[in-house]
C-alpha cells in the first residue's frame, strides 16, 4: 500500500468516531435530510462509525463491492424502518464522504505538493467505494420495498389466482365464473318465480362482481351488467304487479360496485408494476 494511501486509512480508523460526530451534526441539521433531524444522535453517530471503521476493510479487500454490504444492507434496513425516504438516504452518504475528506483537510493529512497530488487516487478509490455504498442501499431500499409491497397485498393477490400460469389462470377463472353466473341464474328464477321475493339472494351476487372486478379490472364489469339486467328481466316476467324500484337500485349498485373494484385493481396493478 502507498504511504499517502496508508495515511489516509489510518486516520480515518483512528478518528472515526470524531468524523463520525462532525458527519452527525451535519447530517441532523442539513436541509436536504429533515428525516435525519429527529434520529436519535446516538444512532446517527454510530451509523458513520460503523463505516468508517470498515473502511480500511473495504480498501484491503480483494472484493471490496463484497466487503461493502456488511455496512450498506445493515444501514439500509435501519435507515427503511426508520422511513426514512431513499434520497435523503443516499445524500447522507454524499455528507459521508464529504465530511471524511474535510476533517482530513482539515487535519492536514495532505500538506506538500505530491501528497495533495497523489491524494486525487485515495479521492478516486474513496469515490469508488462510496459508489458501491450507495448502489447496494439502492438495491436493498428496492428489496425492502417489493418485500412490504408482497406482504401488503398477499391477500389481494391469492384472490387474483396469480399462482397459476398462462392460458391455465384464465380458462379457471372463465369456468368459475361462468358457474358462478349460472348458479346466480338458477337463484334468481327459483326465488322470483318460485318464492316470489326480490330481496335477499340478490348480496350473494357481489361474490361474483367483486370477484370478475379483481381478477380482469374495469374488464370485470360485464359479470355486474349481467347480473343487473338479470334480475331486471326475471323481475318483468315473474313479479308482475310488484315495483320496480328496489331491483332497479340493486342493479344500479351492482355495476357501481364493479367499477369501483375494477379501477381499485387496475391501481394496484400499475402500482405492482412500477414497483
Amino acid at each position: 500500500m502507498q504511504a499517502y494511501a496508508a495515511k489516509l486509512i489510518e486516520l480515518i480508523e483512528l478518528k472515526a468516531e470524531n468524523i463520525s460526530k462532525q458527519w452527525a451534526a451535519d447530517v441532523m441539521k442539513h436541509e436536504r435530510t429533515p428525516s435525519y433531524h429527529s434520529l436519535p444522535q446516538e444512532m446517527v453517530i454510530e451509523q458513520g462509525t460503523d463505516f468508517y471503521r470498515l473502511f480500511r476493510r473495504m480498501s484491503l479487500a480483494q472484493n471490496p463491492y463484497e466487503e461493502a454490504k456488511t455496512f450498506s444492507w445493515k444501514y439500509a434496513e435501519e435507515l427503511y424502518r426508520k422511513k426514512i425516504p431513499l434520497q435523503e438516504a443516499i445524500y447522507a452518504l454524499m455528507l459521508m464522504r464529504r465530511n471524511l475528506w474535510l476533517y482530513a483537510e482539515f487535519q492536514g493529512a495532505f500538506i506538500t505538493v505530491l501528497e495533495k497530488t497523489q491524494a486525487v487516487e485515495s479521492l478516486n478509490r474513496t469515490i469508488l467505494l462510496f459508489d458501491y455504498v450507495s448502489y447496494q442501499v439502492i438495491e436493498k431500499y428496492q428489496e425492502l420495498i417489493l418485500g412490504s409491497i408482497e406482504r401488503r397485498i398477499g391477500a389481494v393477490k391469492t384472490l387474483m389466482m396469480k399462482g397459476q400460469i398462462g392460458s391455465k389462470n384464465n380458462i379457471l377463472k372463465v369456468g368459475l365464473m361462468t358457474v358462478f353466473l349460472l348458479v346466480a341464474s338458477i337463484l334468481t328464477y327459483y326465488c322470483h318465480a318460485e318464492l316470489k321475493t326480490e330481496v335477499i339472494f340478490t348480496h350473494l351476487f357481489y361474490i361474483p362482481i367483486i370477484l370478475a372486478s379483481i381478477w380482469w379490472g374495469k374488464r370485470g364489469i360485464f359479470a355486474a351488467v349481467f347480473l343487473g339486467v338479470l334480475i331486471l328481466i326475471s323481475h318483468a316476467l315473474f313479479l308482475k304487479g310488484v315495483s320496480f324500484s328496489g331491483d332497479v337500485i340493486r342493479g344500479f349498485m351492482f355495476i357501481v360496485i364493479g367499477v369501483v373494484i375494477g379501477r381499485l385493481m387496475e391501481g394496484i396493478r400499475k402500482v405492482e408494476e412500477m414497483f
